[in-house]
């Protein structure tokens, strides 16, 4: 017989755990694009946490349903490519392992820029573009699409009707077609790109009173924003941060470390504590709080429904 003095979960609790996109309980998909069947070239595997992101697999069960944007993992072995193609909202790529080469299309014309980990570059709405793994080791990016329900993507040079190296160079005819991304261009294209690329090593920390660091990636002094927003925040070890409300959902995604999470609803506290590449989706209005008590300092990006700043005054616990 089952016992039934054991406690009973809350609707709150149970709601939060609906919100938490666990690593280890999902899944890659490698069949997650239809339009590289056929194709071993294109081979790549998505893991959806809010979304379908790129993929035309919106009914996915263990997936949450998306608000103001996506948010999914890629996985690219050696040698693979993902063609040039468009969408008709902005997409970025944070890399977490591995270097990515992106390619954005202007007509036979390619500027191709070398990503790190850590190192993000945020594709304009409408701008062509394709990547592809020269490196020696699999690529693991966090991408995001700036819709909740986008269009699927518009292909530009595939090797369904091109021919295959003409698609891994994303539609250059020719080696000479193709030019590195020098941010100091006096050339329109390279000045648009450099734009949206944001490494790692030149972010400088805002220190927040509360006692953790931003990096802006998305927002005013990253790459310009417009659907959405994103932050990368240093935790130290033994901070904590008073509960807050937003007026549109934000998103951690835990990059090292641990992060413990809070939600508060009519003086009930209910909390989860979050791993590496473990997901706490907070919706619109929702009263709720994050502190580090790991060993060791933590590092989540924060990526928020809006692009216009939030009023939100953090407060240390």
């Amino acid at each position: 017989m089952p016992d039934t003095n054991l406690p009973k979960q809350s609707a709150l609790a149970a709601e939060m755990r609906a919100h938490a996109g666990l690593f280890t309980e999902k899944t890659f998909d490698w069949d997650a694009f239809p339009a590289s069947r056929g194709f071993p070239d294109l081979s790549r595997a998505q893991l959806r946490y809010i979304g379908a992101g790129g993929s035309p697999k919106t009914n996915d069960p263990s997936t949450m349903k998306a608000e103001h944007f996506t948010f999914s993992l890629v996985n690219q072995p050696v040698g693979k490519f993902a063609a040039s193609h468009a969408h008709e909202v902005v997409e970025h790529f944070l890399v977490l392992q591995g270097v990515l080469t992106v390619g954005t299309v202007w007509g036979d014309e390619v500027v191709e820029v070398k990503l790190g980990p850590k190192d993000m570059l945020l594709n304009k709405s409408g701008r062509p573009h394709g990547f592809r793994n020269d490196g020696v080791e699999p690529v693991l990016m966090q991408i995001t699409v700036g819709s909740g329900t986008p269009e699927m993507p518009v292909h530009v040079c595939h090797p369904k009707d091109k021919d295959l190296e003409l698609s891994r160079r994303f539609g250059a005819p020719s080696a000479d077609k193709i030019q590195l991304l020098a941010p100091d261009s006096a050339d329109w294209r390279h000045q648009e790109i450099a734009k949206q690329v944001v490494r790692h090593r030149d972010r400088q920390p805002q220190w927040e009173k509360a006692g953790f660091a931003r990096l802006t990636y998305i927002g005013e002094g990253g790459a310009p924003a417009s659907t959405y927003s994103m932050d990368m925040i240093h935790l130290p070890r033994g901070v904590a941060i008073k509960p807050y409300v937003r007026e549109v959902e934000d998103v951690y995604f835990v990059l090292g470390g641990t992060l413990t999470v809070g939600w508060e609803q009519n003086g009930e506290v209910v909390e989860r504590r979050l791993g590496e590449r473990d997901l706490m989706f907070n919706p619109a209005g929702r009263p709720h709080y994050f502190r580090n008590d790991g060993v060791a300092d933590a590092q989540f990006t924060m990526v928020i429904g809006s692009p216009k700043p939030q009023p939100v005054a953090f407060v240390a616990a």
